[in-house]
């Protein structure tokens, strides 16, 4: 064979190549996703209860529940709270339990009775509320025995969920202004619960600067220690005097000491969300500056605690107490704060808590059972916010994950050893498209606004109002 005989082959060969390449010929085009390997599953630290739907279904609590005072407001009685009225406006916006309400057993028998048989038919759990328990504290607490005889009265109707305890109990370096109401008082009451297999609740202060962090992780030591609650319950409220987040970093610096001293002892934690603003514990009269946090940031405060691996969320408060609502001009604001106000009516947080909720509905059941393995920040400008706060995946990449546009915040779970994404809008007053890459191709499972769709994607641009809340589930079909 000639030397030219056996170029014209090769230079033929070479172009039946280059057209079997470009006609899609020859090898097979590759459509399966990058493989990544699957996580080992995690045990959860959890806490539910069975009367809600078990170990799958999210507590979603109100803190200041029905009360039983008479008060005249406008030449009217304040409503009944103890009625199916107020119940459904309870159980419609979401809400699953109320933690603390004014119907004292041992004061009010028929009051606290009711309220349980409101929660019985309206599937809202109830922490029972007894000064024959809370009377008697510190070396007087009541002996197992006495306090079985006592909460044998109530505590197994089907929507008892436990007993109510304390609200931000102090110790004497945090806090340190009463001693009848430090955690050591409180101590010996959640031991004998404990031991009966009853819940107690109880919620603890927040960090109130960097300044006390060692000493607050000190208080929150003490509590785990001595208190054995099931979970840590705290209350942090960054919109104290507008809708701005001057406040942010305190908010997350508080969130990821309360995430890590739970962590330490494998329980889970419950964050606060607050429904309005400018509470009135003092009594005094004054004008309303505005209403706040608006829609925006009452999202963003539920869904960055989520994102951040709660298993609980609080709303504070559920029904506003009457002196929170005294003004000067009205005399009465019953829209200031509330997701009821204290004249029975839904108050705009009752609104954006009942969309909410909702969407918690739909994923409660992902996040109950995953472990959270951090949270990607995804704009530099968001930095101060972060600073020298834990948990935070440097980079925009996780697994399956490479990269993402947009103001957003991003929580990483292990959902039984597959990747859950559940990304939150940061924007806390208008809405963006937040666009996610992927390393390949992937089948995922997408809930937005309680909305499930299946979507097998590269990227996925997500369209999401302020402070809302998407999750995602790789390889979920």
């Amino acid at each position: 064979m000639t030397y030219s005989r056996i170029k014209k082959i090769i230079s033929f060969t070479l172009c039946l190549a280059m057209f079997m390449s470009f006609c899609g010929c020859g090898k097979a085009k590759e459509t399966s996703a990058k493989k990544i390997a699957p996580m080992e599953p995690e045990e959860v630290s959890t806490y539910y209860f069975d009367f809600l739907g078990g170990k799958d279904v999210m507590p979603i609590a109100g803190y200041h529940g029905p009360q039983t005072y008479q008060y005249s407001a406008k030449g009217q009685k304040l409503p009944d709270y103890f009625s199916d009225e107020f119940m459904e406006m309870v159980a419609d916006c979401g809400i699953n339990i109320i933690t603390n309400n004014g119907a004292d057993y041992t004061n009010s028998t028929d009051k606290a009775k009711r309220l349980l048989d409101l929660g019985e038919k309206y599937k809202v759990g109830i922490f029972v509320r007894d000064s024959t328990i809370l009377d008697n504290l510190g070396d007087e607490t009541l002996s197992i025995q006495e306090l079985d005889e006592q909460i044998n009265k109530y505590v197994n109707h089907p929507a008892c969920v436990g007993i109510y305890v304390v609200d931000e109990p102090g110790n004497a370096t945090y806090y340190s202004q009463n001693e009848n109401r430090y955690i050591s008082c409180y101590s010996k009451l959640f031991q004998n619960l404990n031991q009966l297999g009853v819940k107690g609740y109880g919620n603890l202060y927040p960090l109130t600067s960097m300044g006390a962090v060692d000493v607050y992780k000190n208080y929150l030591q003490e509590y785990i220690d001595t208190c054995p609650v099931g979970y840590i319950s705290y209350d942090k409220y960054p919109f104290v005097n507008d809708n701005s987040l001057t406040y942010a970093h305190d908010y997350f610096l508080n969130l990821s000491v309360v995430r890590k001293a739970a962590e330490s002892a494998d329980i889970p934690f419950w964050g606060f969300v607050q429904s309005g603003a400018q509470w009135n514990d003092e009594g005094r009269y004054f004008d309303s500056n505005g209403y706040f946090p608006g829609e925006g940031q009452f999202m963003w405060l539920v869904n960055t605690t989520l994102a951040y691996g709660a298993k609980g969320i609080q709303y504070f408060p559920l029904l506003q107490p009457y002196w929170f609502a005294y003004s000067l001009t009205e005399p009465f604001d019953f829209e200031r704060n509330g997701l009821i106000g204290a004249w029975g009516n839904k108050t705009q947080w009752w609104y954006y808590a009942q969309n909410a909720n909702k969407q918690i509905a739909a994923i409660d059941e992902v996040l109950m059972n995953s472990v959270n393995k951090g949270v990607i920040v995804s704009e530099q400008t968001m930095s101060d916010h972060f600073k020298d706060v834990d948990y935070i995946i440097k980079g925009k990449s996780w697994r399956e994950l490479s990269n993402v546009s947009g103001e957003a915040m991003i929580g990483c779970f292990n959902y039984n050893g597959k990747s859950a994404y559940y990304v939150v809008n940061y924007d806390t007053e208008y809405a963006q498209k937040i666009k996610l890459d992927f390393f390949d191709r992937y089948d995922m499972t997408v809930i937005q606004k309680a909305e499930k769709k299946y979507i097998n994607a590269s990227s996925l641009e997500l369209t999401m109002s302020a402070g809302e809340g998407v999750l995602i589930v790789m390889g979920d079909k």
